[in-house]
């Protein structure tokens, strides 16, 4: 990859954990910034939607 990217993950995501995906993810993409959102589940981007587009725009405006 060689643009940048932004790996957001639920802590309690049990459909798609994230030592089996978000952690694979961002290891797999160097330089990729990482962000675990607690409490957040599979659908964090309607259950945490706020916080979900908080870490979006901030990462968009670097």
């Amino acid at each position: 990859m060689a643009v940048p990217t932004l790996v957001i993950h639920g802590d309690s995501d049990t459909v798609v954990p994230f030592e089996v995906s978000g952690r694979r993810t961002h290891e797999a993409i160097s330089g990729s910034e990482l962000v675990m959102i607690e409490g957040a589940p599979h659908g964090l981007t309607v259950s945490h939607k706020d916080e979900w587009n908080r870490h979006v725009l901030a990462f968009l405006a670097k």
